[in-house]
């Protein structure tokens, strides 16, 4: 390995460990996001029942679970940022780290957050709304693809959001049009796990759109953390 590999490497693990040495500390980010979970999974229970019962209602059942995700996110994820900003270590950052380490380590930090609120809502969801799975392997790789792609883009606008003052309202705004594409072929996808429907087209182009944030997303980050 050479010595910039190493370096990159070492810094990521550094910002990787950090972040989960603060979020240890405080418990911000699993209370905000595990607490809005299923607090919001009760609520959908309780007022629609075990809908999944019901073939002609099954097919809105993965929307119900991704918006759950993402609004889980929504409520966490933007601190990433905003929280270097409101205690002034963001200079710090900047000298410390490059910023493609920052942010690989900061998007590795979120994405573990994510599997792990999906490890713990999505068999919830499907025992409480009685969600039928006729391929459990495929609906893991969704929902592993999915909140990879959460967990990108979450990171990258949690970074704008962290450079405005309006800091609250602004994620929901810039997140719509970065987030939406992949909500819809994660809802396709998952519908067909749902269904039993034997075509992968969905989980394709979920890769697909993960991949291309992923390049736009480390391409575009270095400009905005050092405007």
């Amino acid at each position: 390995m050479s010595r910039p590999t190493s370096s990159w490497a070492a810094e990521t693990r550094a910002i990787f460990a950090k972040e989960w040495r603060s979020e240890l500390r405080t418990r911000y980010a699993l209370n905000t996001v595990g607490l809005f979970a299923f607090t919001t999974l009760v609520v959908v229970s309780m007022a629609l029942g075990p809908v999944g019962a019901s073939p002609e209602a099954r097919q809105f059942l993965p929307v119900l679970l991704w918006l759950i995700l993402l609004f889980a996110a929504s409520a966490g994820l933007p601190r990433t940022f905003v929280h270097e900003e409101e205690i002034h270590t963001a200079t710090a950052l900047r000298l410390a780290a490059r910023p493609i380490s920052l942010f690989c380590g900061k998007a590795l930090y979120n994405l573990t957050l994510i599997l792990a609120l999906e490890l713990l809502i999505a068999p919830l969801f499907a025992a409480m709304l009685q969600m039928p799975i006729a391929e459990p392997l495929r609906l893991a790789a969704v929902l592993a693809a999915g909140g990879y792609g959460l967990a990108i883009g979450s990171t990258l606008i949690a970074a704008m959001v962290a450079q405005a003052r309006a800091r609250g309202p602004l994620f929901a705004v810039l997140a719509f049009p970065v987030l939406l594409p992949l909500l819809k072929f994660a809802i396709e996808a998952t519908l067909a796990t749902v269904l039993g429907e034997t075509t992968g087209a969905g989980l394709s182009l979920i890769l697909l759109y993960d991949a291309t944030l992923t390049v736009a997303s480390l391409m575009l980050f270095p400009a905005i953390w050092n405007p």
